[in-house]
């Protein structure tokens, strides 16, 4: 056989190749994509259920359970620097939590920022701003 009677036989396995490259790449690229959205969706769930909490002079259950369900999310989708950063946060608070009111704030402050500089970094890929930018806009007294 010659190389004229292959060709066909060799390009449709090389389209072949190609196309299924270019669809396991597609599909990579997809599942990437919807987990950074399903990051972002979790990452904006325990922010405001962390920030509900935190302003809440009392222990209200139904904020409480919101806030520990956020924390759960985070387990399932967060990054391992989101959710190392979350349980910084939640050791502090644990172990301040006898003294609650006079808990230190600036030290919730910085915490919250390294959150939010990680979870930044995670849903885009990098963040210029530094811990002591993203701390001036944290909503925390």
């Amino acid at each position: 056989m010659t190389i004229a009677e292959w060709s066909p036989f060799l390009i449709a396995v090389l389209s072949l190749i190609g196309a299924t490259a270019t669809y396991a790449n597609q599909k990579r690229i997809d599942r990437r994509s919807a987990l950074v959205e399903m990051r972002r969706i979790a990452y904006r769930n325990y922010l405001s259920s962390f920030i509900a909490m935190s302003d809440s002079p009392d222990r209200v259950e139904d904020i409480r359970r919101k806030y520990y369900q956020a924390e759960v999310e985070l387990l399932v989708v967060g990054s391992d620097s989101v959710i190392q950063a979350v349980g910084r946060l939640s050791n502090f608070y644990a172990s301040t939590n006898d003294d609650r009111l006079n808990r230190d704030g600036s030290e919730v402050r910085r915490l919250v920022a390294e959150i939010c500089k990680a979870m930044r970094a995670d849903c885009f890929e990098e963040t210029k701003l530094s811990i002591d930018e993203i701390r001036a806009i944290v909503p925390i007294a």
